[in-house]
């Protein structure tokens, strides 16, 4: 590769004038398509690199809002911390971060609004996510997006509005892992317990029917019982533990417990330990955190099914900046990886996912 390339270099090569190679690579106006993307290409080969960080002190500084819930050191709060990781990393890119810390749909919504009505004046992208897909966030979301605004949903896969970028769950993926698993381990005969998630969340309920096709599939003898779980509040909570109990009692051949969602990881181990069970049954918990890996390493959870709440959080801004800063096109989808974690290999991803 050459070094000490300059956009004379580069404009002489293609035989036109640097304020055009200028506006090609940092982005500017005043060009068409095809030619940007060809002097791209040309700076490329001859080896040319922006230095990122001392053109960013010559530009105004760019806003991105990230809109997202907290849950107490559970999934959301690795989104979170994947995000401020990667936003460590944009330090000195003139980029600022904004961070809004919505409660339900509701609060989202006018969050989403509240930024929208700023407008591409102030903001050049937003890290959000879709709860249910109300009509009123979606209508935000279509706002952002008209105003040239770039949008990346987490844990979804829009398809209107047009014009997003997402991160998707996975969620039929998940499941079958999860099934796959408490095939490998359990008997063929005995029941499996499985908490059933949020009832008016479509991706937790395609979750759900994923791991129960699946097992089925692979052992249609063993008898699989959904049984109530998701709780946002003490009485919530409370009748999560009465239904969990009784199905306990009602099937004393459970060899097998899978935690569709981190909030039951705990809830689920502590029910199995009132029933005197929990040395012979294996419980597959969701979600890698400080608080499920402690499980994992007493041996209350057999193993975790990550679904990469960290990366997700540090790759929607990661995209963000590589478009916003280095004019890269991202994906209108962005897979992250489900992973198995267990004893053996916890940590390793403890030490990859913000664990420590």
């Amino acid at each position: 590769m050459k070094s000490g390339v300059t956009l004379k270099d580069i404009s002489r090569a293609l035989n036109i004038s640097t304020t055009t190679v200028h506006r090609a690579i940092t982005g500017k106006t005043g060009i068409s398509d095809s030619l940007r993307e060809k002097i791209l290409e040309t700076a490329d080969q001859m080896g040319y690199k922006l230095n990122y960080a001392a053109s960013s002190i010559k530009r105004a500084t760019r806003y991105v809002a990230a809109i997202l819930p907290e849950d107490n050191g559970l999934y959301f709060d690795y989104i979170w911390r994947g995000f401020r990781a990667m936003a460590k990393e944009a330090e000195g890119l003139n980029i600022a971060i904004e961070e809004f810390i919505c409660h339900d749909e509701r609060h989202q919504y006018e969050l989403l609004k509240q930024v929208a009505d700023a407008g591409y004046e102030k903001y050049s992208g937003v890290v959000t996510l879709s709860y249910t897909r109300d009509i009123k966030v979606l209508m935000q979301l279509q706002r952002l997006v008209a105003q040239k605004i770039d949008v990346i949903v987490i844990d979804d896969e829009l398809k209107e509005p047009e014009g997003l970028y997402c991160i998707p769950p996975n969620e039929r993926a998940v499941g079958r892992v999860a099934a796959e698993l408490t095939a490998m381990i359990t008997p063929d005969h005995g029941t499996v317990l499985v908490s059933a998630g949020r009832t008016d969340s479509k991706i937790h309920q395609r979750k759900l029917q994923s791991f129960c096709e699946y097992l089925n599939m692979r052992k249609r003898s063993l008898n699989v019982q959904v049984v109530e779980g998701y709780y946002k509040c003490s009485s919530e909570e409370d009748r999560s533990c009465m239904e969990m109990a009784k199905a306990i009692e009602r099937y004393p051949d459970i060899t097998a417990c899978y935690t569709l969602n981190a909030r039951d990881n705990e809830l689920m181990i502590k029910i199995a330990k009132e029933a005197g069970i929990i040395d012979r049954i294996s419980i597959i918990g969701t979600d890698l955190s400080e608080i499920s890996a402690q499980m994992l390493k007493n041996g209350e959870l057999k193993a975790i099914i990550n679904q990469g709440a960290y990366m997700k959080g540090f790759r929607g801004l990661e995209i963000l900046v590589e478009h916003i800063i280095k004019h890269m096109d991202p994906p209108k989808r962005i897979d992250c990886p489900i992973d198995i974690v267990l004893q053996g290999n916890l940590s390793f991803y403890e030490n990859s996912n913000g664990c420590k």
